[in-house]
This record gives C-alpha cells, sequence and structure tokens, in this order.
C-alpha cells in the first residue's frame, strides 16, 4: 500500500459495525474508528482522517489532553483532528452503548460528542475546513480562498469535504458538478492538494492515480 511504501506501520484491524446504519451504507463502518482507543502501547495519539492535508507541523497537539479538537459550532467538535488518549476501559465504554447511543449526523462523529461531552478546543486552522457556508459573505469567501492559496501555508490542517481531490480530474473540483456540493468547491484547494501530491516521491504517485474507470465516470 501507499502508507507501507511511505514508511508508515500498518495495523489490520476487525471493523466495528454501526449498527444503526444501512447495510453498504457510507457510515455503515466508520465506528471502526473507536479502535484507536485499544492502541494502549501509545500514550497519546493525534487521529487524522484520510481526507485531510498536513501543511505544517502538528507535533505540538501532543501537549493537549483527550478529547481535543476543533468545533463543528458552538458546543460540537470535528473528529476529524482528534488528540485522544488510548484506554481500554474507554473502548469499553463505547462498545458498551453502541446499540444506545443516537448519533446526530449518523456517524462516529455524533457518537463521539456524545460521549466526551468536555473536549478542549483548538484553532480551527488544525482542522480548517473547504467549506464555503451558505450565506458566507462574499469577504469571508476571499478569506477562506486567501488562506487555501498562502504560500508558506498559514493553515496547519485543511480538511477536504465533498468529492475528494484524488476522485477527480487534477485541473478541476468536481463538487462543481453537483449543486448540493458547490459548498465544497475550491479550485484553489484543488490545486494545493495536488501539488503537494507532486512533490511526494515519484514511487508514491502510482497509489493516488485515478482508475480508468472512474475517470470515464468524470467523463460522463
Amino acid at each position: 500500500s501507499g502508507l507501507a511504501e511511505a514508511g508508515w506501520e500498518i495495523r489490520t484491524i476487525q471493523r466495528i459495525r454501526n449498527p444503526k446504519a444501512e447495510k453498504d451504507a457510507y457510515n455503515e463502518w466508520n465506528y471502526s474508528k473507536f479502535r484507536l482507543w485499544q492502541l494502549t502501547d501509545y500514550d497519546k495519539i493525534i487521529f487524522i482522517d484520510a481526507d485531510l492535508l498536513i501543511l505544517r507541523n502538528i507535533d505540538f497537539l501532543f501537549g493537549m489532553p483527550e478529547i481535543s479538537a476543533t468545533g463543528n459550532n458552538a458546543s460540537l467538535f470535528n473528529s476529524g483532528v482528534m488528540v485522544i488518549e488510548p484506554s481500554n476501559c474507554t473502548f469499553n465504554l463505547l462498545m458498551e452503548h453502541i446499540n444506545e447511543i443516537e448519533s446526530y449526523n449518523g456517524g462516529d462523529q455524533g457518537y463521539l460528542n456524545e460521549v466526551f461531552t468536555w473536549w478542549h478546543r483548538i484553532p480551527k486552522h488544525m482542522n480548517f475546513l473547504k467549506h464555503f457556508w451558505i450565506g458566507d459573505e462574499e469577504e469571508v469567501k476571499q478569506k477562506k480562498t486567501r488562506l487555501f492559496a498562502a504560500e508558506p501555508p498559514i493553515l496547519y490542517v485543511l480538511h477536504y469535504l465533498g468529492v475528494k481531490p484524488w476522485l477527480c480530474f487534477r485541473d478541476y473540483d468536481c463538487n462543481w458538478n453537483v449543486d448540493i456540493f458547490q459548498e465544497f468547491a475550491s479550485d484553489i484547494a484543488h490545486e494545493k492538494w495536488w501539488r503537494v501530491h507532486d512533490a511526494m516521491p515519484e514511487q508514491l504517485h502510482q497509489f493516488y492515480s485515478s482508475k480508468s474507470k472512474q475517470k470515464a465516470q468524470l467523463e460522463f
């Protein structure tokens, strides 16, 4: 895999099914994230979702307690970047209530917010959403675009919502193609992901190339 080729240690896990999800739904297996708390050979973990791009060093987050995360709004956190402290006790707690707790968004984020009602807020630049909210004024949109484009980077982590860059053509953000996804569209942020891709060692590029079937679907 690309992760192994890049030098990461791979841990194979048994997935955890979300009992409230439909079969084959996008959120059917996202409670597998609870396995993080079983990694007890580590004192602390910075969890990073696969659709995030790290632009600056975030090692200082290891100095933060569990759970540290950016706010999704005034009271809820986004589970895309989290500082956690592995514990089998915590894992057992999560599993004990898996059939009871209702997740507000049907996924791990809503579930974890029900469990960790006390959490530590970190600046939004640690998990900056690629999202132009409905009602954003033009000045706000321009500020976000400047942050996406900034060199050297101002943001620490950029979170790619909607259709992911590696599922699109390199010169076009295909979030533009669907009305309900256009709030996630940014050609500047899309270009940023591909610049980082191109800067990787050549042997890693094969793991991020669009498959022929996928390209045909985009062209259609």
